[in-house]
């Protein structure tokens, strides 16, 4: 029978024994000064946040092994963000999760005499108010991160994301609620994509990909080509041009969708959950090639190829002054389907 919170206290010294938390600010080369937190929770998960950048998802180790893919750039501070074309894959970091968005959602375009860069700024945007609290949930210790970043200016936008992370003592989940604010005084459109991206040891050749898929739309030609193995993962290759697949995902009753991504040989998997309501449109991002294996798995509010925000046509959510919309992902860690 498991213990009461009160009857775990009775074992330990300090909540560090149950469940860990620790800061660090990083530093050499382009990670100086990017704030760090990582956390375990007590069973097989730890995870390193970034509040220096954005309050994403950098590493999630499960059961020792890592689940995602990490770019050679590794962790790059914010302040070498450069906003012109492609240069965004400088700071890409990759991780677990980079957060795309606000105002700029795939290929870099301008507006209002402003160039807005590969999947926008809000990446490379550093967490404000960031701060962490331990609590009980039912008998099980808890931990909670909760950090704010802002993307506005003069004329412009004036927008907030605020993320909470929630952690619970051997749950081997987050749950992750992003409430996007219009500060400003008039109508503003929002983009918002999870760019979530899984590698190596989880992704290796035989990982299965599970979800329904009712329509599958390959980005391009190249794409089309191997339109029937969209589901398969291979050995790494050089050189391996990259794929991308647009799915129409299969909701629940509830409006709810899923997918599961799952290493039967290793018996390691992620099974992620949100409102297919709020993030109607998905992508798959299939990168195989040697040294940049990785598949990225990335629902979002709008189509990546299509109208741009304030362009007639764009689907993206339009927020009136003062109003927030609340999203919701849950990633649950498994070792078995």
């Amino acid at each position: 029978m498991s213990k009461t919170y009160q009857e775990r206290l009775e074992y330990v010294g300090d909540s560090d024994q149950l469940m860990s938390l620790h800061e660090a600010v990083l530093t050499g080369g382009f990670q100086k000064g990017v704030q760090v937190i990582e956390v375990a929770n007590g069973g097989n998960l730890s995870v390193t946040v970034l509040p220096g950048r954005c309050m994403d998802l950098y590493q999630v180790r499960y059961k020792g092994k890592n689940m995602n893919y990490i770019a050679p750039c590794g962790i790059v501070a914010p302040e070498y963000y450069d906003a012109q074309g492609f240069r965004w894959l400088r700071n890409f970091f990759v991780g677990m999760l980079t957060t795309c968005g606000l105002q700029n959602l795939g290929i870099p375009t301008e507006k209002d005499g402003e160039e807005l860069g590969l999947h926008g700024r809000i990446a490379n945007a550093p967490a404000e108010n960031v701060k962490y609290a331990r609590g009980v949930n039912g008998e099980n210790p808890t931990i909670t991160l909760e950090g704010t970043m802002r993307e506005a200016r003069i004329f412009g936008e004036n927008l907030t994301l605020h993320r909470k992370l929630e952690f619970e003592y051997e749950n081997d989940s987050i749950l992750m609620t992003d409430t996007i604010t219009n500060h400003g005084f008039g109508n503003r459109q929002f983009v918002y994509a999870l760019h979530l991206n899984y590698g190596y040891p989880l992704l290796e050749e035989g990982t299965k990909l599970i979800f329904d898929s009712l329509e599958t739309v390959p980005r391009e030609a190249h794409a089309a080509k191997y339109a029937d193995t969209w589901r398969q993962v291979e050995a790494p290759q050089y050189p391996y041009p990259e794929r991308c697949y647009f799915h129409k995902i299969q909701k629940d009753k509830n409006g709810m969708a899923q997918y599961t991504v799952f290493n039967e040989k290793r018996s390691i998997g992620v099974n992620i959950q949100y409102d297919g309501n709020d993030l109607p449109y998905f992508c798959q991002w299939k990168m195989l090639g040697k040294g940049e294996y990785v598949m990225g798995m990335e629902p979002m509010n709008t189509f990546l190829d299509g109208p741009k925000v304030d362009q007639e046509g764009c689907p993206a959510p339009i927020l009136e002054p003062g109003e927030s919309k609340i999203y919701k992902v849950k990633m649950n860690f498994i070792d078995k389907l």
